[in-house]
Formats: C-alpha cells, sequence, structure tokens
C-alpha cells in the first residue's frame, strides 16, 4: 500500500492517538517510577542499616528435617454475570512426598447487585481464607496420622486489612475455622507455619521501633538488608501491634499467641524474604520448620509443598470460560434462550470464545 494512498492515511490517523497515549503512559509511568526509587534510596539505605545493626541475622541450614509435610492453598474465581455476583472458591492439601491430594466440595458464592463489587471481593477474599482452614480441618481429621507438618499458604497473624473487608459473620468464620485447625494440630502433636509470601506488613519495623522513620513495609527493607539463607528472631506480632498502635483485636481473636521471623530462601531480588507466622506450640521447632523451608525453596523462594498447592489449586481463566459455556448451553435447553445467564458487556468475548 502506498503510503499517500487515502487507506494508508486513514490507517495512521486511527494508529496515531493510541500510538501518542502509549508514549505518554510510558513517559508518566517512568517518569514517576524513577522519582519514587530516587525519594526512597536514602531512605532504604538509612532503615536497613540500622535493621542490621538491631538484630542479629541467623544463619539457616538447607536439612530435610521432616519426611510428611503438609502444604495448603486456596483458590476463587468470578463468573461476571448481569444478573448477580457469582463467585466460586476451593482448597486444597498437597502431602509429600507421595503427592496425596485432598480436597473438599467448592463453595458458591452469589450477591445480588445491590452490594458494591468492592464488597463482593472483600467476602470472598475473607470467605477464601476461611475455606482454607476449613479444609485443612478436615484433611487432619482424616490423615493427621501421616503428616509430621502443616505448611498454610498465608498469614496466621492478621493484620488490620480484615476491618475493611467482608462482614462481621465472614470474619467470624474465618477465625473459628483458624482456631478449629490450630486446635486439632495441637492435639495430633503436628507443627503449624503461615507462610506469608506477599507480606505488606510492618511487624518488624513497630517491633524495632522504627514506624516514625519509615513507611516502607517490612519485607521490601529486609530484601536489602537480608542475605539468602538468614532469617531474623522470632518476635511477636501482637505485641508489636498493640505497643505502636493500642490495640491488636484481630489477633486476640486466635486461641494460640502467634510468632513471626521473616527468612530470605531465595538469592534472587524478585523473591524478596517471606515472613512465617507459627502458632506458640510449634516454637520449639523453629529452626527445623526454618531450615526445612529453606531447603524446599528450590526456584521461587517458597516451600515446596505450598508451590504444588498453589499450582494444584489454581484454575486457569480458559476452563471457567469452559464450564460457563457448557451451563450456558443447559439454560438455553432449559428456559429456551442463554441470555437468562449472560454475561457484564465486555466480558462475554473471553467467556463465550472457545
Amino acid at each position: 500500500m502506498d503510503e499517500g494512498s487515502p487507506r494508508a492515511s486513514n490507517s495512521l490517523r486511527n494508529v496515531a492517538p493510541y500510538s501518542k497515549l502509549c508514549l505518554s503512559l510510558r513517559e508518566a509511568v517512568i517518569r514517576e517510577l524513577i522519582s519514587g526509587v530516587e525519594g526512597d534510596r536514602d531512605e532504604i539505605m538509612r532503615v536497613s542499616d540500622r535493621i542490621r545493626g538491631m538484630i542479629g541475622f541467623l544463619a539457616m541450614r538447607k536439612r530435610m528435617t521432616f519426611d510428611h509435610v503438609a502444604g495448603v492453598d486456596a483458590g476463587g474465581h468470578r463468573l461476571p454475570l448481569l444478573s448477580r455476583f457469582f463467585g466460586v472458591l476451593s482448597a486444597l492439601v498437597y502431602m509429600l512426598p507421595k503427592g496425596l491430594r485432598f480436597f473438599t466440595e467448592p463453595d458458591v458464592i452469589t450477591f445480588p447487585h445491590t452490594v458494591s463489587s468492592e464488597k463482593f471481593k472483600g467476602i470472598l477474599s475473607v470467605r477464601r481464607e476461611a475455606k482454607l482452614y476449613e479444609t485443612a480441618v478436615r484433611f487432619v481429621e482424616r490423615f493427621g496420622d501421616r503428616v509430621e507438618l502443616m505448611l498454610v499458604d498465608g498469614p496466621l497473624a492478621f493484620s488490620g486489612w480484615l476491618r475493611r473487608v467482608g462482614r462481621r459473620e465472614d470474619r467470624e468464620l474465618l477465625f473459628d475455622n483458624v482456631n478449629r485447625f490450630l486446635r486439632v494440630c495441637e492435639e495430633g502433636g503436628i507443627p503449624v507455619a503461615g507462610v506469608v509470601k506477599r507480606a505488606s506488613a510492618r511487624f518488624l519495623i513497630y517491633h524495632l521501633g522504627l514506624h516514625e522513620e519509615t513507611r516502607l513495609p517490612d519485607s521490601f527493607l529486609l530484601l536489602h538488608c537480608m542475605r539468602s539463607g538468614e532469617r531474623t528472631e522470632v518476635f511477636s506480632p501482637m505485641a508489636a501491634v498493640e505497643r505502636v498502635t493500642g490495640s491488636s483485636s484481630f489477633m486476640n481473636m486466635l486461641e494460640y499467641p502467634v510468632y513471626s521471623f521473616y527468612a530470605r530462601f531465595s538469592r534472587s531480588w524478585l523473591n524478596p524474604p517471606v515472613r512465617v507466622d507459627m502458632p506458640s506450640f510449634s516454637l520449639e521447632l523453629v529452626d527445623e520448620i526454618a531450615d526445612y523451608c529453606y531447603a524446599t525453596s528450590y526456584t521461587s523462594g517458597i516451600p515446596l509443598a505450598i508451590v504444588r498447592a498453589d499450582e494444584e489449586v489454581r484454575v486457569t481463566k480458559r476452563f471457567m470460560a469452559e464450564v460457563y459455556m457448557e451451563a450456558l448451553s443447559k439454560v438455553a435447553r432449559t428456559y429456551g434462550t442463554p441470555s437468562l445467564a449472560a454475561p457484564v458487556w465486555g466480558e462475554g468475548s473471553w467467556m463465550t470464545s472457545s
């Protein structure tokens, strides 16, 4: 096609505004990111040096201190229906070394559109965590005599995010399930650890009294002062939060005190330090748990049992689209039209594509 042809001119007119918008977005993102890094750099170095001078990092060893370890994770998916909010939750336990998989019946949660989208997302988040612990309880009740360590993908020391999400009944269900899980594990002599891989809390900063010197989260700062194979000493998140804020209401809802340490299981800066939460009855095995997690964090800085549970519980968008298409066919056959299960505007393309 000649550049001077009408078709070429029209094509360029259609593309040019989009290209200019992309260029503008690129410049804005790079400018603000560099500006943020420049502003944080001195603070990162200063506070990281303070942290390293205030606490003694402990060296971990790669030891297979447990033979039979179970990881548990949960997942959630939404179908963007025009008629109502629709979500489905599932959880799965994966046990090493034989690859035993255990899961419970998925939960389907629906709400009318009179509830805000953010509210529904919050409800799903809390109920997903509750589903995780419900599944873990049932696993321990059935297979507890075979497992030596339970690793949970998620926290036992809950931060203030719970105040902003879900409903009171959802939060109560979550804590009831967590307490049941911890009780059956203590009764069975099974140590427990929760691995928080996307830690954004500031528990350690509170513990060290550095909260007025920085607003950066623990994990980000530790990335710049902790070496691979190191961990912090154990500390109490609840005591740290109470000392700074005067309250730790959600942590008080647990029947067992929870303690934490941060550990760096990977050399890569793409895998920052994680937080490991432990109930009081597991503290006597803190070295064994830390060393096992370090030994089995092969590629992603996360213990293998949790990696495998995450892989097994994860369901692709394509699979959900296939399920939706099957449901649409049944709706059409039963009621004469698929529109009774129509998606919201703009979502039909992926939900109905093959």
